[in-house]
């Protein structure tokens, strides 16, 4: 079997895993606290750098309104505690046996684990091309909603993931090679769906 092969059945059980909630096959090729920390820093870096424009247009979001280098202190200092959040929101969301909350302040984790398999079965994902080269591998890869609430939120979206092959001929998953393009539709997706009041779930 050729890499390229290897490399497109490594997407598929990506994929399974994500969709069958199995944490293991998911963390096979996937280390979801590694990939967040990375991925950070960059995203901070988009934010700060179009700190005006988003200002505009989204007013009553505080993270905007004193300026990029404030923007970029205050993510730096909570750092910690936004990938912490995320990083237990996924992990609940692999759990088979997680239970929908009342509501978000009553259990925030849980809670946004129950929206996150929401928002993921209301997805497509397609595969558009890939492409391998010895040890790393690129996936063109577009995300699209259906009709249903959280489908028509998210809208469609193309993400160009990048892939490493380990010493044991194992792919895992390096990063997002398109964050620039994607941090303000994704912004514009949060401004949405997730109300101010939340924050107060999450305890910086």
């Amino acid at each position: 079997m050729d890499d390229e092969k290897i490399f497109a059945d490594t997407l598929e059980k990506i994929r399974a895993a994500i969709n069958e909630r199995n944490f293991e096959n998911f963390s096979a090729h996937v280390n979801a606290e590694k990939f967040l920390n990375d991925g950070y820093g960059e995203v901070v870096e988009e934010l700060a750098a179009h700190c005006a424009e988003f200002k505009k247009l989204y007013p009553k979001d505080l993270l905007f309104k004193f300026g990029s280098t404030a923007l970029k202190i205050y993510m730096t200092k909570f750092k910690g505690v936004h990938l912490g959040f995320v990083k237990k929101v996924i992990f609940a969301y692999f759990d088979k046996n997680l239970t929908q909350p009342k509501n978000f302040l009553s259990a925030p984790v849980d809670f946004s684990a129950c929206e996150l398999r929401k928002f993921l079965s209301a997805l497509t994902s397609e595969i558009k091309k890939i492409s391998v080269d010895e040890n790393k591998a690129l996936a063109e890869v577009e995300i699209f909603g259906d009709n249903s609430y959280y489908g028509k939120i998210f809208g469609r979206l193309n993400f160009n993931f990048e892939f490493v092959k380990n010493s044991a001929g194992v792919w895992n998953l390096k990063g997002v090679k398109n964050i620039p393009e994607l941090v303000p539709p994704i912004l514009h997706i949060c401004e949405i769906f997730w109300p101010s009041a939340w924050d107060l779930g999450i305890k910086l």
